[in-house]
């Protein structure tokens, strides 16, 4: 199963929604916030467009189980931020985070339930899981012995 939050911001004051540096610690703290595990560095963008109205900062995070994204456009005094996660975690948390930091009380919230036919398990099959992690210790290290010998060469 997969679920993903949605929230739409609005009424946020336009320095908050073009300050790089806090599009990206929001992005960066977000996971720490809601329980889950970041697995890339935050990805950050200026978009412009056509509409210099519709332009502003969109940016994502990996998370181990999906990814967190937000979508700001300073105009309108309106962030969007999605959570997609296959670990359940606090919708409370999560909207209480996104007010604090975007000060607004003016919250529209939609959560929507995927992947429901998945034949992803909620616990492993312990044989299984000692195979995948068997493959992934193998493929590290043959990594590992790839960059070494590139390194001696």
């Amino acid at each position: 199963m997969l679920v993903h939050l949605m929230l739409e911001l609005y009424g946020c004051k336009r320095e908050l929604l073009t300050s790089e540096p806090l599009l990206r610690r929001v992005l960066d703290e977000f996971p720490a916030r809601v329980g889950m595990e970041k697995v890339s560095p935050v990805h950050l963008y200026d978009i412009e467009t056509p509409n210099p109205l519709d332009s502003g900062m969109s940016g994502f995070v990996i998370i181990a189980q999906s990814h967190i994204s937000l979508h700001a456009w300073p105009e309108y005094g309106e962030v969007d931020i999605d959570i997609c996660s296959c670990k359940e975690f606090s919708q409370e948390d999560a909207i209480a985070y996104a007010k604090e930091m975007f000060q607004t009380e003016d919250v529209e919230v939609h959560f929507v339930v995927r992947a429901t036919r998945s034949l992803r398990p909620d616990t492993p099959d312990p044989v299984r899981y000692a195979e995948a992690m068997a493959a992934r210790r193998a493929r590290q290290a043959a990594r590992d012995e790839s960059r070494l010998t590139t390194e001696v060469s």
